[in-house]
């Protein structure tokens, strides 16, 4: 079991960086996308959690004055083994130009060095810490929204599943007793905060469906994702097969009184074509709908899954910019509302 981690975190280490190089290509295109505007971090234990603030161009005269802006808490993709807070600073970039709200990108611990649960744990911390810090950073956390990419589409999900329990302190819930914190979390209660909406952008929702049957019921099985990089995916998150059951693993599996009580009316849902998420995420809405929620889906025609994210620096970044803006255009009339 040691080895195969070691070589877990032997392959992690390699596609890091050359995820790297391919980020790099895709945030110095033109035009380029934004530098965080500061850094806060989170001790855990040996570890810490960076939390990437991008700011409004007004935001220190503002802070001044008194004014406090909405914020949306991001979180990256990657499979949970990869990736990094800035990823997504286009996203970020847009929601600053057409929400005038803060976006914080949070920087969680990555697997095979850290497995579930710590990347929830750390979204939760990173809730808890905005709202200890809201006045300082000026932060209206009452209008908060969750954003997320493949994995991080995820944590939006299971994030708010976990900060409930933690909220109601259920004790009983089994999966507290078999996955364990990684960190104790104290303050669990976030009294103050208000998720309003959650945007997921291809989110992973179910981890104990077989990668093999989701990738031959895609429609285009030859663009998903290649099976050396979801088994590492996979095995370096969840190596504890039972723990995929979790809904804080895969909020499928969550009862659908927990998704009624711990996520917001609103819930936004993009999904891609070509991926073989696409079945677990039509499916999600259905379910989701049925509880009375408010869901907006899209299926992004004849893309792969992260087709926004491509390294490629003649990619048409204004198609993907038009679904950013749609998806702002919602959430500023949430957080006006």
């Amino acid at each position: 079991m040691a080895s195969s981690r070691w070589w877990l975190l032997v392959q992690a280490v390699f596609w890091r960086f050359l995820m790297r190089i391919g980020m790099f290509i895709h945030h110095t295109s033109s035009p380029r996308s934004p530098r965080r505007s500061f850094v806060r971090s989170i001790p855990m234990g040996s570890s810490r959690i960076d939390l990437y603030f991008y700011c409004p161009p007004d935001y220190a005269q503002e802070l001044k004055e008194g004014h406090k802006f909405p914020v949306v808490v991001n979180f990256h993709g990657g499979g949970f083994t990869l990736g990094c807070p800035s990823d997504d600073s286009r996203w970020a970039q847009c929601v600053l130009a057409e929400v005038d709200a803060v976006v914080v990108s949070v920087g969680y611990r990555r697997a095979p060095e850290h497995p579930f649960p710590a990347a929830v744990d750390d979204g939760v911390r990173a809730i808890q810490y905005l709202s200890a810090h809201a006045v300082e950073l000026g932060l209206d956390v009452s209008r908060m929204a969750l954003s997320g990419f493949s994995a991080g589409g995820n944590l939006a999900v299971t994030v708010p599943l976990r900060l409930r329990s933690l909220m109601y302190q259920e004790s009983r819930d089994p999966w507290f007793d078999r996955s364990g914190s990684t960190e104790q979390l104290v303050d669990a209660s976030a009294s103050d905060v208000n998720i309003v909406a959650l945007f997921c952008w291809y989110p992973i929702l179910d981890f104990e469906e077989p990668r093999e049957h989701r990738r031959a019921m895609s429609l285009m099985p030859d663009k998903t994702l290649p099976e050396f990089f979801t088994n590492l995916f996979d095995e370096a998150y969840l190596p504890d097969h039972e723990e995929r059951r979790s809904p804080y693993a895969s909020p499928v599996r969550a009862t659908d009184a927990l998704l009624a009580d711990a996520l917001p009316h609103d819930i936004f849902l993009y999904i891609c074509e070509w991926d073989m998420l696409l079945n677990e995420g039509q499916q999600f809405v259905r379910r989701l709908q049925d509880i009375n929620k408010h869901v907006r889906a899209m299926m992004i025609e004849k893309v792969p899954h992260a087709w926004d994210k491509s390294p490629n620096p003649w990619r048409d970044q204004e198609q993907v910019n038009i679904l950013y803006r749609d998806a702002c255009a919602d959430m500023k009339a949430i957080f006006n509302a």
